[in-house]
């Protein structure tokens, strides 16, 4: 089966599931650590991105710019990412579809809640080396 020959071994990814959950969690360790160059690595350099708003954002500069300035008026935010599907497209380039959500943690308690916004992202990823990186999608 194809899937069987995508994987070079050493490669770190045992599925295609496990390769997109890698992405999805360096994506939200990139955003709840504000590691900016961390996050611009999960794209490409040119990827496209419409947002919530309809805004076309275009380039890995772009959309780490429209993320600080998200991330940087909702500073008691987290975002949590669940993967809910695959799919295999060719070779190297898959969809990724996932639930999106923010959480506040309440002070003094650690304990967080899910509040205001909860997308489902549809993410086009292809594979550079040995790594994914979303290279178009939407955050609808």
């Amino acid at each position: 089966m194809l899937k069987h020959a995508v994987y070079a071994i050493g490669s770190g990814c045992k599925s295609e599931q496990d390769c997109a959950q890698q992405l999805l969690n360096r994506l939200q360790r990139a955003i709840n650590q504000r590691h900016w160059p961390l996050f611009a690595s999960c794209f490409t350099e040119q990827v496209v991105l419409v947002n919530l708003l309809g805004q076309r954002l275009t380039g890995q500069a772009e959309l780490t710019h429209y993320q600080q300035q998200l991330i940087d008026m909702y500073q008691d935010r987290v975002w949590v990412y669940q993967l809910l599907h695959v799919q295999q497209l060719d070779l190297d380039t898959f969809l990724i579809n996932a639930e999106q959500h923010w959480q506040r943690t309440q002070q003094g308690s650690g304990l967080q809640h899910k509040v205001g916004l909860c997308s489902t992202p549809l993410y086009v990823v292809k594979r550079q080396g040995s790594q994914w990186r979303i290279c178009a999608g939407n955050t609808l």
